[in-house]
């Protein structure tokens, strides 16, 4: 038992030193650019790390230069990481230069415009403390990058705000209260709603067998989920929640409703999300229904390749939190899940040989990466269980109540291979760990299930 929670202990430990942020100091090159004015640094500690910024003689003040880790390292985390980012200040609080230092974003979605020159820093400058700093209203976003646009954003006001009080001595304006901006922050990303809408309408159709909505909601999936918005979640985003990185409420209604509604389904209803919401597993789906070759794994074979997709997850969660390799965490998601080098078409020479193996294996066997590869369904399939032994779940699909025939048609339509005949009891059992949920085999038993 000691050994035990020592090993624990040692794990814990090992994972908080996998979180110690990076130290990220700006030579002289890369303050000359955010305060352009300036020809002498004086680096200061107090009351944070600071750069007082004076001429080429030094002999007048001419602004000052921060980091917004060393100033608001709370504000800075973006998606993956946190963002340095060395912020120019005139003398009279205006920002004259924005540059990132240090960043551990996704590039297939920030494509390129964290950058030096980019248009997304250069908005920045000339915005003082008393601009509102408004992601879809004064500050422009990155299209589907939104976490990491309102990371930076909200990083160099408040870092902004600081400096100014704390180092410069001027009063800033007193910050808009929550209420007056949430219209505005519900307005601009109105189409979060639409994600909502095709939940509700993967529950109708689940509920009433309706075939031609599901198709519906599946085209929705791939489309808006999908193509518009990156590939739907990420076993990164639950990496994310395990680092207790929370992106602004605010400015991330999207991710915030397809992460609870994610969670909250899979509990109540099983794989749900897998079934009905994936975009990734949709497009899979639809490829494998337009291609007339098939090919049948192995009922042994099945069961075994089955635990691949949970040494995937386990891997990824090993290298995140106990080997201190957040880089290398990144990199295993961006391989293992091809989501966004498909909806994206942006990645390397191994992800995309691994999303071209798995389209090939998925044109002939349904649900493969679902099946066998997914890190993200085996965390779902963790939550299942958990529901499963905690009495959560209500919703399920229950064949042969009312006498089975023992055509094992249902058994033989599931994507998942989730149904076994059970011969003691004369009817399939289905395993809600690999159920998804699709209410195929509901739909093509003969009697009412």
């Amino acid at each position: 038992m000691r050994r035990a929670l020592l090993l624990a202990a040692v794990m814990v430990s090992m994972a908080a030193l996998g979180r110690a942020e990076s130290i990220v100091v700006p030579n002289k090159h890369d303050l000359a650019d955010v305060v352009p004015e300036a020809g002498v640094f004086v680096s200061k500690t107090d009351p944070f790390i600071h750069y007082l910024a004076y001429d080429a003689s030094g002999s007048r003040f001419v602004g000052v230069a921060f980091l917004t880790t060393d100033v608001v390292p709370a504000d800075s985390w973006g998606y993956r990481d946190q963002i340095a980012t060395l912020v120019g200040l005139s003398a009279e609080g205006v920002i004259t230069g924005v540059k990132i230092l240090e960043e551990h974003e996704t590039p297939r979605y920030t494509k390129g415009l964290l950058d030096d020159g980019e248009w997304f820093l250069l908005q920045f400058v000339g915005k003082s403390a008393d601009d509102p700093f408004l992601l879809g209203g004064d500050v422009a976003g990155i299209s589907g990058a939104t976490i990491s646009s309102s990371a930076i954003a909200v990083a160099i006001e408040a870092g902004v705000r600081r400096v100014m009080q704390d180092v410069l001595y001027q009063e800033v304006r007193e910050e808009t209260p929550v209420e007056h901006l949430i219209l505005h922050h519900v307005l601009w990303q109105i189409d979060f709603l639409f994600v909502w809408i095709l939940a509700g309408l993967a529950w109708i159709a689940f509920a009433t067998r309706h075939q031609m909505l599901r198709s519906i909601v599946l085209a929705g999936t791939i489309l808006y989920v999908g193509f518009m918005n990156g590939g739907g979640l990420s076993v990164y985003d639950i990496l994310n929640v395990g680092y207790n990185n929370w992106p602004v409420f605010l400015n991330n209604l999207y991710w915030y409703s397809l992460v609870f509604l994610g969670v909250a389904l899979t509990l109540v209803a099983g794989r749900f999300y897998c079934g009905w919401l994936c975009p990734f597993g949709a497009a899979t789906e639809v490829l494998h229904g337009i291609t007339p070759w098939r090919f049948l794994v192995p009922e042994k074979a099945d069961r075994y390749l089955k635990l691949i997709k949970y040494v995937n997850l386990v891997l990824i969660i090993t290298v995140a939190f106990f080997l201190w390799n957040k880089a290398m965490a990144v990199y295993l998601v961006s391989v293992l899940e091809p989501f966004a080098t498909f909806f994206r078409l942006y990645g390397g020479f191994i992800a995309w040989v691994f999303l071209g193996t798995v389209l090939l294996l998925s044109a002939v066997i349904p649900r493969f990466y679902c099946r066998y590869l997914c890190p993200l369904g085996a965390f779902f399939a963790s939550l299942v269980l958990i529901s499963e032994w905690t009495h959560i779940r209500r919703v399920n699909i229950r064949l042969g109540e009312h006498g089975c025939k023992g055509c094992r048609v249902s058994e033989k339509s599931c994507q998942m291979k989730a149904i076994e005949f059970n011969v003691g009891a004369k009817k399939p059992e289905i395993d809600p760990k690999e159920c998804l949920m699709c209410g195929t085999c509901r739909d093509l038993c003969p009697v009412k299930s």
